[in-house]
């Protein structure tokens, strides 16, 4: 693992500074747009360009990267998103904004795509597992990271954007000079939103409500925040918990699913977590040791379903099928994403600001009821007979699944398209 580790350490650390610059932008254009005199509608869709972004960005530079390669993708993403995030200083301007947000959304897509291709060529079978937690943990501490560098900046200072900027450029320098040859890549397969539904309906519904919900959180988190009356620092806080309940519990939750039905787990991680931002609407600036807790379960359970049901819809099939699966799972939940920050801006400019949580907490108990309905309709999984949990980061693309153990050794086999289509006699699709 450590000679896997230091082959790759220049990957790890451009994600350090990516995942950073990314983290501070949501927390930055979060409470910066108020400022800058838009509407809670204005920001709900200017923070959804991003995630419109990231779904058009992992469909598109997959095929780009085939034909120009690594390195030059990563450095002309890293421009990009560098460039946009100081353009939000030149121009406050929520049509502008919105173009910028999917513009940043785009390039992180495909910065994500390259490093998680390269990881996938580096890795061996002892060691693919162990890189995908390592990719994950990364991840999340970047995000940590850049959501608490808000307390750093000035109110209305130009520094943070700037900052921002700085971090995404810099990430592309340790890509540049690595002495590593640029893997081979090809584009993942994708399959029909037909053959999803097949699978698993409830994989299919609960990754767009988990998007949605994400989406609302990270879009108009930082929004609600300052609508409480948390200051900058505080703000920082209450979206750094939300990573580091993911971090912390996504793990205990995904080998709790291994040992059980994972639909029953999946239906308490729902209610939980609908209950624990419930509460965590009760309370504000006032009690805000008591909102971090509430708000750290939230988000370790939550963020810990995203992985739960792609888990779950690989349980219904070969390790040969589970990476187009997978990958089309993904873009689901992008496309849910994409409509989540408009419609809690809504909510917060038609309801007000204590609608917020709530309006998330019903997302997720409609989910569970969905979840009690499929319940009924399919038999369960044996425990013995489900394949291992493997936690996926959410910023992921479809690439980051080729790194789960279970697909490994279908990596260099050639399969007949009309010979083994992947979901044609399997007797769990129905």
């Amino acid at each position: 693992m450590l000679k896997a580790i230091v082959s790759t350490w220049t990957l790890f650390f451009g994600l350090l500074l990516i995942s950073a610059g990314n983290g501070l932008q949501v927390v930055l254009l979060g409470t910066r747009a108020p400022e800058a005199g838009f509407s809670n509608i204005a920001t709900g869709i200017v923070m959804s360009g991003y995630f419109a972004g990231i779904f058009a960005g992992s469909i598109i530079v997959p095929h780009i990267l085939a034909r120009v390669g690594h390195v030059r993708v990563f450095g002309a993403m890293s421009a990009i998103a560098s460039a946009a995030v100081l353009l939000h200083v030149v121009f406050l301007d929520p049509f502008v904004w919105t173009g910028m947000r999917f513009t940043s959304g785009f390039s992180f897509a495909g910065m994500y795509i390259v490093c998680e291709s390269w990881l996938n060529e580096k890795a061996t079978n002892e060691t693919r597992g162990q890189l995908l937690s390592l990719y994950m943990i990364t991840n999340m501490a970047g995000m940590a990271a850049g959501q608490l560098m808000i307390s750093l900046g000035e109110d209305g200072s130009a520094g943070l954007f700037l900052l921002a900027s700085v971090m995404v450029s810099i990430a592309v320098v340790p890509i540049l000079i690595t002495a590593s040859a640029a893997p081979s890549f090809e584009a993942p397969e994708r399959i029909s939103f037909r053959r999803l539904v097949q699978v698993s309906p409830l994989a299919v519904v609960g990754m767009v409500f988990v998007g949605i919900v994400i989406s609302m959180v990270f879009g108009m988190g930082a929004v609600y925040g300052r609508n409480i009356e948390l200051d900058n620092t505080q703000v920082g806080y209450f979206m750094t918990s939300i990573t580091l309940g993911t971090l912390a519990l996504q793990y205990p939750v995904g080998r709790l699913s291994d040992k059980f039905d994972r639909r029953v787990v999946i239906f308490g991680v729902t209610v939980t977590g609908g209950i624990a931002i419930g509460i965590a609407s009760l309370f504000g600036a006032d009690q805000f040791g008591l909102l971090l807790i509430m708000m750290l379960i939230f988000g370790g359970l939550v963020f810990s379903l995203y992985s739960l049901f792609i888990a779950h819809a690989n349980d219904y099939l070969a390790p040969s099928q589970m990476v187009a699966m997978s990958s089309g799972l993904l873009m689901v939940n992008g496309a849910g994403a994409v409509i989540g920050s408009p419609l809690a801006a809504s909510v917060i400019e038609i309801v007000g600001t204590r609608g917020f949580m709530p309006t998330i907490a019903g997302f997720l108990f409609l989910l569970a009821g969905f979840v009690l309905y499929r319940m009924k309709m399919r038999s369960a999984v044996p425990a013995e007979a489900q394949g291992a949990f493997v936690a996926i980061p959410d910023a992921s693309s479809g690439v980051a699944v080729n790194l789960s153990p279970e697909v490994e050794w279908v990596m260099d086999q050639d399969e007949d398209d009309d010979e083994n289509d992947p979901f044609k006699n399997n007797p769990y699709v129905n």
